[in-house]
């Protein structure tokens, strides 16, 4: 939703009937963690697009509308995989729980996934552009999404280029 009306799908934020979801960078953690323990309203969420060399970011799902199973409970998963700027994978797949053996969020509420893919931006790996994938299965509903978004990795300030001493 973005102004309390449905939004057009787009690479990184899509819905299958009930089933909604969006991933997104945060590169202040901690802050979507704790934001996350409490489902929050409907809502398009942007998020970072950068991530600066040594400074962690997270990929995180954010999604509604997961179909209960016959005791009440979601069982869905997310695979996050990653390439780097040169088209190759970029570290091993992470594979975990969307939300399993856990009631639905809330109607018109968005839950954060329990799985997420920390990113830090060490000093061999290139600069550029990242891409992160995120399957998610709803294996109740038996519905499949794939999301992808992009983030660029850039040096820290005061870390690249050409430096002066004073004496």
């Amino acid at each position: 939703m973005e102004n309390g009306k449905p939004v057009a799908d787009t690479a990184w934020a899509k819905s299958d009937g009930n089933l909604a979801a969006q991933l997104v960078f945060s590169d202040t953690p901690n802050d979507t963690f704790k934001k996350g323990d409490k489902p929050e309203p409907a809502a398009l969420l942007s998020g970072t697009r950068t991530a600066m060399r040594g400074a962690p970011i997270v990929a995180v799902v954010y999604f509604a509308g997961c179909a209960p199973d016959a005791k009440g409970n979601c069982e869905a998963t997310v695979r996050f995989t990653a390439q780097g700027p040169d088209g190759k994978p970029w570290s091993d797949p992470i594979e975990g729980e969307l939300w399993l053996s856990k009631l639905p969020p809330g109607k018109g509420q968005m839950q954060l996934s329990v799985k997420n893919m920390g990113v830090v931006i060490e000093p061999g790996d290139a600069l550029g552009v990242y891409k992160v994938r995120a399957e998610i299965e709803d294996k109740v509903a038996k519905k499949k999404m794939v999301l992808e978004k992009e983030f660029t990795a850039v040096e820290a300030p005061g870390k690249g280029g050409s430096s002066s001493a004073s004496p």
